[in-house]
């Protein structure tokens, strides 16, 4: 089993979604501080601002689906601090009316299901696909990813109902679950943040749900052990791909050790699974356990990841 996971281990480290995102170093000062939506204050809370963009070879191959990404993105990353998503805006250059056409069937589809308005964009026909978006959204209680502290209970949060796109790394829930229950769903953010039963998050994205926490990590300027005995996932899915899955709804969280239970039970009462499985700790490293094994996964002590954080 040792040597298995030290296997996994490596899976998660070579995973182009975790490899892609040492490329943010190359922001320097404008790499900000590891949340992947940004704070304004306003009112008696906050603005949450955020923006994304899409993989050219997506739009460009699977343009309803690059759509659909678009919208669920931008939508998981104002969820994940605690936010209520307002509205979305769409940017895309498409080389022919047909396939900007499947672009925006995806982004009204997704944005239609989530319960999230389009309120507007920009189209530019003729040129090299390109699709990115962006969200506004308003928070009480952000949950911010360098509030994690050693001693924290880890938990995984994710829908398990849905399928995979092929073999992409996309596991969509949006065919197969609700879709009163779709719109709902992120509601549970704001609602573990603002009864103080979680105080970190992320979303998990296309560094799968070990290189998203890895980049929580980075941003709290500690370590954890990730029990993958206890993780949830879809039935007859295996363990290696579903390390490496970008969920459209998955989120990894920081809850104090007394109030995890309850934070758990939000989730799951809501039809969502979620579990501890782990904890947060006075290191740099995040480990992977499975039984009595451990395996180191990164070191962020020896190795920055993004250079986001202490």
């Amino acid at each position: 089993m040792a040597a298995d996971l030290e296997t996994l281990a490596a899976v998660i480290r070579d995973a182009p979604g975790l490899r892609d995102k040492r490329a943010l170093r190359l922001l320097g000062p404008l790499a900000g501080d590891g949340d992947d939506a940004a704070l304004v204050a306003h009112g008696d809370g906050w603005l949450v601002l955020c923006g994304e963009a899409i993989s050219p070879a997506l739009v460009a191959s699977d343009p309803h689906a690059a759509g659909v990404a678009a919208v669920v993105t931008c939508i998981s990353d104002v969820r994940a601090m605690g936010g209520r998503p307002l509205g979305l805006l769409d940017m895309l250059v498409s080389p022919d009316p047909d396939h900007a056409r499947a672009v925006i069937a995806g982004l009204a589809s997704a944005a239609e299901l989530l319960g999230v308005p389009i309120v507007g964009g920009h189209l530019t026909l003729g040129g090299a696909p390109a699709l990115s978006t962006s969200a506004t959204g308003t928070v009480r209680r952000p949950l911010r990813a360098a509030a994690a502290r050693p001693g924290d209970v880890l938990l995984v949060a994710f829908a398990l109902e849905g399928r995979y796109r092929g073999e992409r790394p996309y596991f969509s829930s949006l065919a197969d679950r609700a879709p009163e229950l779709l719109r709902g769903d992120g509601e549970v953010l704001a609602e573990v943040a603002e009864a103080g039963l979680c105080h970190a998050a992320r979303d998990v994205s296309m560094p799968g749900v070990a290189g998203s926490l890895l980049q929580l990590l980075e941003a709290a300027g500690c370590g954890a052990v990730l029990d993958l005995d206890r993780l949830p996932r879809p039935a007859g899915v295996p363990l290696e791909r579903w390390l490496v899955t970008f969920p459209s709804f998955g989120f990894v969280l920081a809850a104090p050790p007394d109030r995890a239970a309850a934070a758990c039970a939000a989730f799951t009462r809501r039809g969502l699974a979620c579990a501890a499985c782990g904890r947060f700790e006075d290191t740099r490293t995040l480990r992977v356990a499975a039984g009595p094994h451990v395996a180191v996964v990164w070191d962020l002590e020896a190795e920055p990841l993004t250079g986001m954080g202490p």
